[in-house]
């Protein structure tokens, strides 16, 4: 009898510390995984797309994440792109939220840098369908501000409501020259802060700014000075209404002769704005305007106007958005596009509300 119950005994523990064994470690080996997949229908009548007048259809950027829990104090997020070029890794990071000091934390790794409101956003976070042209425009990268780098921030210690963080990156510096492989590192510096107005209505305000090198080898320089603003308006039980708008300041050395390394001074401004609707749950929609200097020529003022519609089917893994914009760039023709887009996700990281 003792030893029935020395046995069962045994076997009760051996059970349980297997299974707060596979419970402690479960994070690491187990990640959770998503995937977002795409269809783009576009008709444009821009003469330089190829496809003026004709409707096109096609399976745009899958993406696939994967991210986990290290420990208590630190997480690892993958994000892998797959389109016509192949599969990419758009973002290998690991966090550290804790065990650094009070309010410090700790980022590195190939990540979309934290300038702004919508660069660090994957593209189908937004309300709309492509972002802003300002952005392409304003900030280096050939697809968004990506890069491997190290970033601290510090969370200061204010009271209140008042949520106020400092960041600073020293990244790789790529994005500024990439037709250059000689390295040339650069930095980005944030402030940002959000609080509530009224208990129920938030407002982020931030201040960027980074500074890298364009041309490794004449030393010239691109420095680039951002400020945002957003705010999520609830007006009733199911209507909210999201205003944002970033203001970006482009100062750039610009190479004139490659044999002396002569150089001129180019300044460039642009902003763009937005209002977005949430209503009936399921439904959002709204406008964005923008405007700004072409990188092709400082003196031109692009312009465009965008309305959007946005369908939930039941919940956030089905999602169908409709877009239109008129883009009017100076001395050329204007530009009229329709898209629709079916998002459909899987996995917890989910095409949610912006």
């Amino acid at each position: 009898m003792i030893r029935r119950c020395a046995l069962f005994i045994f076997v009760l523990f051996f059970i349980s510390t297997l299974y707060a064994i596979t419970t402690v470690y479960a994070g690491p080996v187990n990640p959770n995984i998503s995937v977002i997949g795409q269809i783009i229908s576009k008709q444009t009548d821009d003469a330089a797309s190829g496809n003026a007048g004709r409707t096109s259809l096609d399976l745009g950027e899958t993406e696939i994440q994967c991210d986990a829990y290290l420990n208590p104090y630190a997480k690892g997020v993958f994000v892998f792109s797959i389109d016509e070029k192949g599969l990419s890794t758009e973002e290998a990071y690991m966090t550290i939220f804790k065990g650094l000091g009070d309010g410090l934390g700790m980022k590195a790794g190939k990540y979309r840098v934290g300038f702004g409101k919508i660069n660090p956003a994957h593209p189908h976070t937004l309300p709309f369908i492509e972002s802003p042209h300002v952005l392409a425009a304003m900030l280096p990268g050939d697809d968004g501000f990506n890069e491997t780098g190290a970033q601290l921030s510090y969370l200061l210690p204010f009271p209140g409501s008042w949520a106020s963080t400092l960041s600073a990156d020293v990244i790789n510096g790529s994005s500024f020259h990439p037709n250059e492989t000689k390295a040339a590192a650069g930095w980005v510096g944030r402030w940002s802060n959000s609080v509530l107005i009224n208990d129920i209505t938030p407002l982020e305000i931030g201040l960027s700014a980074t500074q890298g090198t364009n041309n490794v080898l004449w030393g010239t320089k691109t420095s680039v000075y951002g400020a945002d603003i957003k705010t999520k308006i609830p007006l009733s039980a199911v209507t909210k209404l999201t205003l944002q708008g970033e203001y970006f300041a482009n100062d750039s050395d610009i190479i004139v002769d490659s044999t002396t390394g002569n150089f001129n001074s180019a300044s460039r401004r642009g902003f763009y704005a937005f209002a977005d609707m949430q209503f009936w749950q399921r439904w959002n929609g709204g406008a964005l305007y923008e405007q700004y200097n072409p990188a092709e020529n400082k003196d031109l003022t692009n312009k465009s106007i965008k309305g959007f519609l946005g369908y939930a089917l039941l919940e956030e893994t089905t999602l169908f958005r409709l877009t239109y914009e008129e883009f009017i760039p100076e001395g050329s023709a204007v530009v009229h596009t329709w898209m629709f887009q079916v998002l459909f996700s899987m996995g917890p990281h989910k095409a949610h509300q912006y």
